[in-house]
């Protein structure tokens, strides 16, 4: 006892002694999106209810029952979890149940605190930098890249070329720099700026994979054969976004959740919504950052999201998630001096996102802020078609550690990397 006792002292960032009304506190601040889903989750003294769309009691969680699902959730593979909760349903289990598995369970968050003398050592970190596109004919299908003459009267030659892969991958590989010097262990979940994570670029996934996904995914009877026959005669244009899109975000959250890592951090660099299409420059800059959560009630009309519900539910990783993500809104604040985003700086934080209470921080219903199995951070640090950042983030004036950068981009990671090592050795 004592030494489980020392085991979750030293790991720090996970509390699994949660009660139900600390599962409340979570479904009102972080997940119900404006009581979406009321008629879903049913909160009583010692259970948790979750509702099919019919209002049938499907999963009941007991009190005493969720120490265990807590830590069988954060230490399992995806395909166990789902495993378990559909065995569960909603039947109490018995001691000797509880006992069998909870013995079972492999903490694999678990560090040894002592292994060397730097800081971060023991610890894994996962890193996701977003988007795949870096050319314009992978760009003009993503749809993540700036392209225009900044002035073209005074300026005819002016022009604005940047693409947000680029951008994040080199976020990632300073941080990744930054990070693994002071010990820590860090997995990116693509391997070059043009690659998603899969380990090609979306054309070579194309042409080397697609049919043989698509025929695989038809046999096992996940996909319907109406829409193997739509995917599979579309354009790649279509195809990205009616299929691949979400399809390799699923595989990043695998990825990254295969590393078991004690925290993640996902970046990605914003625009002004209200400059579409982005063939100018804007005034605007605002920083903010999002976690998992803001769920309606259809998301739980899908097993896996239902799954991922009951993770962020039952665990404390979004009030994690928000500790992190609040010490980086802070640092994206005072190094890159931009103003924090309220909720009615855009209109996608105001119709979809639930503000948590920390200055730019915000529960969104993302794939990743969804599906990865740690604390993370999503962080949008500045808006790349700003007049003053759009030249500054095209230069490569500076080296650190053998990479080639702008000062904004390093003030970026660095942002990150002060938020990770502050909410570690907190």
């Amino acid at each position: 006892m004592l030494r489980a006792l020392f085991t979750l002292c030293l790991l720090g960032h996970f509390s699994f002694a949660q009660t139900i009304q600390q599962c409340k506190y979570r479904f009102d601040n972080y997940l119900n999106f404006r009581g979406s889903l009321n008629n879903r989750v049913q909160f009583q003294n010692d259970v948790i209810y979750i509702l099919d769309d019919k209002g049938k009691k499907e999963i009941a969680i007991y009190a005493n029952e969720i120490e265990l699902f807590a830590r069988f959730l954060i230490n399992n593979p995806f395909s166990k979890q789902e495993q378990l909760i559909k065995f569960k349903g909603v039947k109490k289990l018995s001691k000797a149940k509880c006992d069998s598995i909870s013995d079972k369970i492999t903490d694999k968050k678990n560090k040894n605190k002592y292994e060397n003398k730097l800081p971060l050592s023991g610890y894994r970190i996962a890193i996701d930098p977003g988007h795949t596109a870096v050319t314009l004919t992978e760009a003009l299908i993503e749809q993540k890249f700036l392209y225009f003459r900044k002035d073209s009267i005074n300026h005819p030659y002016d022009t604005i070329k940047i693409f947000e892969s680029s951008l994040a991958f080199n976020t990632a590989q300073l941080l990744q720099k930054m990070l693994e010097e002071q010990g820590a262990k860090v997995l990116l979940s693509r391997s070059k700026e043009n690659y998603n994570s899969f380990n090609c670029t979306y054309s070579q996934w194309v042409t080397n994979h697609k049919t043989r996904i698509l025929d695989s995914l038809k046999n096992a009877k996940v996909l319907p054969v109406i829409k193997y026959n739509k995917f599979i005669k579309q354009n790649e244009h279509d195809l990205f976004w009616d299929f691949f899109r979400d399809f390799e975000l699923t595989n990043r959250a695998k990825v990254m959740n295969e590393f078991y890592p004690h925290l993640s951090v996902v970046i990605h660099y914003n625009v002004d919504e209200k400059n579409e299409p982005w063939k100018q420059i804007t005034k605007k800059n605002f920083t903010m950052a999002f976690i998992g959560g803001a769920f309606t009630g259809d998301n739980l009309d899908k097993y896996e999201n239902k799954v991922h519900f009951l993770r962020l539910l039952l665990t404390d990783q979004l009030n994690q998630s928000e500790k992190l993500a609040a010490l980086t809104v802070t640092n994206f604040n005072k190094n890159l001096e931009i103003p924090i985003a309220s909720q009615f700086d855009a209109t996608y934080l105001k119709d979809n996102c639930l503000f948590t209470g920390s200055p730019g921080v915000f529960s969104r219903n993302l794939n990743l802020c969804r599906s990865v199995n740690s604390p993370l951070v999503y962080g949008e640090s500045l808006y790349q078609d700003n007049e003053r950042e759009c030249e500054a983030l095209m230069k490569m004036d500076i080296t650190y550690k053998d990479l080639n950068t702008n000062d904004r981009l390093l003030s970026v990671a660095k942002s990150y990397y002060d938020a990770v090592f502050k909410f570690i050795k907190k």
